[in-house]
C-alpha cells in the first residue's frame, strides 16, 4: 500500500493551517502592513475629510484598498476623497477631462515610495496635452531629450509658469529668443500652441493676406510690431495706406487704393488708368513719358490743357489763343484743321479752296487784312475809280462776271450790254466807246455830213437814244 506525500500528511496539514493562522494573526496586528510595498507620502496637501496627506492612512489600507470581493475599485476610493478630481473628469476643457474613467488613476499617481516621493508621475504615460490647449508635438522630439513634465511644470503639474517658456528658449537659441521677445512680448501662450503654427514654417498665404514681392522679405515685426497676442496680430491693418500713408507722395490726392495702380513689388512698378484722371492719353500722349509730363515725380497740379505744356512751341505766338485743341490733333502738330468760319472771315467760294499760305504768307495768321484790296491790288483798269471796295462789284465765286450798282450816266443795260464793262470800257473805265457794238464806218458816214468827226458819242445821245441830240 502506497503511503501518503508528507505535505498531505495531517502533520504536514495542521502544520500549513498553523503559519497561516500565524501570518494573519501578524497581519492583523500591524494593520495589514505585512504586505505594505513602502512608506506613504507624508508630503501634506488640502485637507480633505481631515486628512492632508497619505501617511495619516498607513494604518488603515482600507481606506484605498477595497476588499477584492467588494464591487468598488480603488479608483473609486480615490474619487470619493478627492471630489474636485471627479468634477472634472468628463470635462475636456478641464486637466481631468481626458481621464475615461477613475480606474486609470494608478497610471499619473503612484504611492508607497517613501514619505517625500511624488504621488504624479505621468512622464512614462501618453498623455493627450492637447486637451488642455498646447499640443506636446514639436516638443517631445527636442534634443537631446525629449522634455519631460517637470521640466515645465516643476512646482506642479496644475501650475506653469511662462517665464519657463523664456529661460528654455534662450538656452536654445539666444538671439532668437531676445528678438522675438521684445517684439512680441513674453505672453507666449497667445499666440503659440505647441505645434510651430506661427513659427518657421507658417504659412502666411494660409491667411487673407499673403506675402507677395518685397513683402515677402520684410521680417514680421515689420507689420506686427509690439502685436502681443493672436488676436492683434489678425488685427493687423491689410489696407496699403494704413501702413504707407506717410510714403505717399501724392499726399491722398489720388485716394487711397495704391493697388489700383502699384504693385507688391516697388513702388516704382506702378500702372495708371489715365482715363481715370480725367485726361485720357491719346495718340502721341499715350506714347509720352510720364516723367515728360510729371518733371520731378510732381502728380499733381499738372497742366490738362495743351498750352499748359506746349507754350513754348507756339509758333502763333498766342495770336490763336491758348485752345490749340481747336486745330490741333494729339498726333502730331501737322495734324491739324482749322474751320475758319469760326473767324471773323469766312471762307466762301473760290477762298475755301486756298492754300492757306496764299493769305498767311510767313505763317503769320492773327492780324491777317480781310480786305480784298489787301490781297487784291485795284487794276488799272479801274483807275483808282472805285477805291478798295471790290465787295461793291465783286463776289467771291470769280472776279467775272462782276456786277456794278452804283452810279452810272447811261444805262448799263443798253443794247443788252448788261455788267460786260469791257464791251463799253475797253482798256480802262476812264474811257469808253461805242464801236463795241456799233460799226464805225457806218456811223461816221452817217454822221459825215455833220460832223468832220467824233468821239464823244454821249454829247449828243447821254441815253443811248439814237433820236438824242438831232436838230
Amino acid at each position: 500500500m502506497r503511503r501518503p506525500l508528507g505535505c498531505l500528511t495531517g502533520a504536514g496539514l495542521l502544520a500549513a493551517l498553523l503559519t497561516a493562522a500565524a501570518i494573519t494573526a501578524t497581519a492583523l496586528a500591524s494593520s495589514n502592513r505585512l504586505f505594505s510595498p513602502g512608506k506613504l507620502s507624508a508630503q501634506a496637501g488640502v485637507d480633505l475629510g481631515g486628512v492632508s496627506a497619505h501617511a495619516a492612512l498607513e494604518e488603515d489600507c482600507a481606506a484605498c484598498h477595497p476588499a477584492f470581493w467588494s464591487a468598488s475599485a480603488m479608483g473609486d476610493r480615490c474619487l470619493g476623497c478627492h471630489t474636485e478630481i471627479a468634477a472634472e473628469i468628463g470635462d475636456p476643457a478641464k486637466l481631468h477631462g481626458e481621464i475615461a474613467s477613475p480606474e486609470n488613476c494608478r497610471d499619473c499617481h503612484t504611492e508607497h515610495r517613501g514619505p517625500t516621493a511624488h504621488l504624479t508621475t505621468v512622464d512614462q504615460v501618453d498623455f493627450r496635452h492637447d486637451g488642455v490647449g498646447f499640443e506636446l508635438t514639436a516638443h517631445r522630439d527636442m534634443a537631446p531629450s525629449p522634455l519631460a513634465c517637470r521640466d515645465c511644470h516643476a512646482e506642479s503639474l496644475r501650475a506653469f509658469d511662462i517665464q519657463d517658456c523664456a529661460e528654455c528658449h534662450f538656452v536654445l537659441d539666444p538671439a532668437a529668443a531676445g528678438e522675438h521677445m521684445l517684439s512680441f512680448g513674453p505672453r507666449c501662450l497667445e499666440c503659440h500652441d505647441g505645434l510651430d503654427s506661427y513659427g518657421a514654417a507658417w504659412d502666411h498665404a494660409a491667411t487673407s493676406f499673403p506675402l507677395l514681392g518685397a513683402h515677402a522679405e520684410l521680417v514680421c515685426t515689420r507689420c506686427h510690431l509690439a502685436m502681443h497676442s493672436l488676436a492683434e496680430l489678425q488685427r493687423t491693418p491689410q489696407q496699403c495706406a494704413e501702413c504707407h500713408a506717410a510714403d505717399d507722395i501724392h499726399a491722398g490726392r489720388l485716394g487711397f487704393d495704391c493697388r489700383s495702380c502699384h504693385n507688391p513689388g516697388t513702388w516704382q512698378e506702378a500702372t495708371i488708368d489715365h482715363q481715370l484722371t480725367g485726361f485720357p492719353l491719346e495718340a502721341s500722349h499715350a506714347e509720352a513719358d510720364c516723367l515728360s509730363c510729371h518733371v520731378d515725380r510732381k502728380w499733381w497740379g499738372i497742366p490738362d490743357t495743351c498750352f499748359g505744356c506746349h507754350a513754348q512751341q507756339d509758333h502763333h505766338e498766342g495770336r490763336f489763343g491758348t485752345d490749340c485743341a481747336a486745330c490741333h490733333r494729339p498726333t502730331t502738330w501737322a495734324d491739324w484743321s482749322f474751320d475758319h468760319n469760326l473767324a471773323a472771315f469766312r471762307l466762301t467760294g473760290a477762298h475755301a479752296s486756298v492754300a492757306c499760305l496764299a493769305c498767311h504768307t510767313s505763317g503769320s495768321f492773327r492780324g491777317t487784312p480781310t480786305v480784298c484790296g489787301a490781297c487784291h491790288a485795284d487794276p488799272a483798269y479801274h483807275a483808282g475809280m472805285f477805291g478798295a471796295n471790290c465787295g461793291a462789284c465783286h463776289n467771291t465765286s470769280a472776279w467775272t462776271p462782276a456786277s456794278y450798282n452804283g452810279p452810272h450816266g447811261f444805262p448799263m443795260n443798253h443794247g443788252g450790254a448788261g455788267g460786260n464793262c469791257d464791251r463799253c470800257h475797253p482798256g480802262a473805265l476812264t474811257g469808253y466807246t461805242c464801236f463795241g457794238c456799233h460799226d464805225q464806218g457806218e456811223i461816221t458816214d452817217k454822221h459825215a455830213e455833220r460832223f468832220a468827226s467824233f468821239s464823244d458819242c454821249m454829247a449828243c445821245h447821254p441815253t443811248g437814244d439814237k433820236e438824242e441830240g438831232d436838230d
